[in-house]
């Protein structure tokens, strides 16, 4: 007689699947990677660091030249000869690529759709364009700092040929330094924020361009009687134009205020931008 031996108790082990949290410290990360990975904004950002010092440097050597004679130099300083501005003169140049840095940061992705994945990982939204504002403006800020000085040390070293350049210790240089910088990081962000709102590459850049060399032209022929110079002062992009130079303009905004209403104009900007990337489809 034979006896049934009943089968062995198979133990399965339980696996719990790990839990996995979208943070926004990795969200910079994400954006961190993805910001050098475009090559597009790689050469953007390269183009920016040597236009913001090969343009101060040429025109610190056309300034130098301009005082070899008696004439030059007295036209010079007719015009009110600034030798920081001189220098500096690459910085207005690097508002424009700056802002096409920003724009192509966030237009970019909605043109090759990759968007749709950023979405998908972080569903709440607001927390991809926080995280691309914090990796555009480390980076700006790194880069365009490093291009500022380099560019006063050089063109104060040819304008000092002439016994014409400044020292960081002269009254206001150091103000003009930051404020050229933060000028940059600001278009910038504001870049960031127009092309979250377009959604395309090409059109925001022509809209930060507009904005940054056209409307303050087309703002000029508007009278006083009807606050054109107010309209003129309070512009985005003249807003900061006294926190970048040595020397004061009664024509603008005081350092402190214009800068303060620049920030103003940032934050909106980028406002904008975030609700149209939380409430439009992507």
């Amino acid at each position: 007689m034979s006896t049934t031996q009943p089968a062995p108790q198979v133990q399965h082990r339980q696996f719990q699947a790990a839990e996995f949290r979208v943070t926004f410290p990795g969200l910079v990360r994400s954006e961190w990677i993805k910001f050098w990975s475009v090559r597009s904004v790689v050469v953007t950002m390269a183009v920016s660091f040597v236009a913001i010092v090969g343009i101060g440097v040429l025109t610190s050597l056309a300034t130098r030249a301009a005082f070899s004679t008696p004439e030059g130099a007295q036209a010079m300083a007719a015009q009110g000869f600034d030798g920081v501005a001189a220098s500096l003169t690459g910085a207005q140049m690097g508002t424009l690529i700056v802002a096409a840095v920003g724009v192509i940061v966030v237009a970019g992705e909605f043109s090759t759709g990759m968007i749709r994945t950023s979405v998908v990982t972080a569903p709440r939204r607001l927390g991809i364009i926080g995280a691309k504002a914090v990796v555009l403006a480390v980076n700006v800020t790194v880069v365009t700092a490093v291009a500022v000085l380099l560019a006063f040390l050089l063109g104060q070293a040819v304008l000092n040929t002439r016994d014409l350049g400044a020292s960081l210790g002269d009254d206001g240089v150091v103000r003009a330094l930051l404020g050229n910088v933060a000028m940059l990081v600001g278009v910038a962000l504001a870049g960031l924020g127009v092309g979250a709102l377009i959604r395309n590459a090409a059109g925001g850049i022509c809209t930060v361009v507009a904005a940054i060399f056209v409307v303050p032209l087309l703002l000029m022929p508007i009278p006083e009687s009807w606050g054109g110079d107010h309209i003129r002062e309070f512009w985005f992009s003249n807003t900061v134009t006294n926190a970048t130079l040595v020397s004061q303009s009664d024509s603008y905004l005081s350092a402190g205020t214009g800068f303060g209403v620049f920030v103003a104009w940032v934050v909106v900007l980028l406002g904008l931008g975030a609700l149209a990337l939380r409430n439009r489809d992507v």
